[in-house]
């Protein structure tokens, strides 16, 4: 059941199309929107659309809610439930998202749409991502869906943008990781900065906190006098994270002591 995401952007397209011709032909009969409670299927499907280009969510919500309830059988009954989600997440009303988009997977389990509706999930949790020194389980959930996204829709042409999201929200975990070596640092605790600095680098080595961190070790290690130490980070900075900006630092100093 319900359109391709090509189908439902077109369809989009053709609806706004028409409802902008009716807005300059007063005399066709279309000078005033369509009620809700008036409308068919069909019309309640077309006043969301609108409702959705024009940012007017709440009666795009109740439009998308006439027609998923009223209407489960519609062509555009999977799309409606979609938009549903979409709206309420436009809203940040994130908890009706999530349960919207799980009920969209749970009922139209055969539409095109379904990639579309896991995707939008893992933003809505990531939306909900707090700033970077606060609690960071959201941020954990997002990550978990767009990887049940990549491992279920590899075909997606949303594979991509999930892998990107997900080294964004990867390291935004490995900042954290990285600020509270550095508030150890700042404590005179070299050791337990030591012990964050490294996880970093072995829980995130992807993202660009990894090169930070060592380098940042390094410094830490130079500052308690084990030089040999500091080099032997350095070094291992270089070989690991080559193209970095650390690097090229790190470099300038290895050479500067031989």
């Amino acid at each position: 059941m319900g359109r391709g995401p090509t189908d439902r952007t077109d369809n989009r397209a053709r609806l706004c199309a028409l409802l902008a011709a009716c807005a300059l032909a007063l005399s066709a009969g279309c000078s005033s929107a369509p009620s809700l409670e008036e409308a068919t299927a069909d019309g309640l499907y077309e006043i969301a659309v609108a409702a959705m280009e024009s940012e007017d969510y709440t009666r795009a919500i109740g439009a998308y809610s006439r027609l998923a309830i009223e209407s489960p059988l519609h062509d555009y009954a999977d799309d409606a439930l979609l938009g549903l989600a979409d709206a309420y997440r436009a809203t940040r009303d994130f908890a009706s998202a999530e349960a919207e988009y799980r009920r969209f997977v749970r009922d139209y389990p055969r539409s095109p749409l379904v990639p579309l509706a896991e995707y939008n999930l893992g933003l809505a949790f990531m939306e909900q991502s707090l700033p970077t020194p606060l609690d960071q389980d959201m941020t954990n959930q997002a990550i978990l869906q767009f990887e049940r996204f990549l491992r279920y829709y590899q075909g997606s042409d949303l594979v991509d943008d999930a892998e990107a999201r997900i080294l964004e929200l990867r390291s935004k975990l490995a900042e954290k990781r990285f600020m509270a070596a550095e508030l150890y640092s700042r404590m005179g605790d070299f050791e337990a900065s030591r012990i964050y600095l490294e996880s970093v680098v072995s829980e995130f080595p992807e993202t660009p906190w990894a090169p930070k961190s060592l380098f940042a070790e390094a410094e830490g290690l130079q500052y308690t006098g084990e030089t040999a130490l500091a080099q032997e980070v350095l070094e291992r900075l270089i070989r690991l994270y080559p193209d970095s900006e650390e690097a090229e630092i790190a470099a300038e100093i290895v050479a500067a002591r031989q």
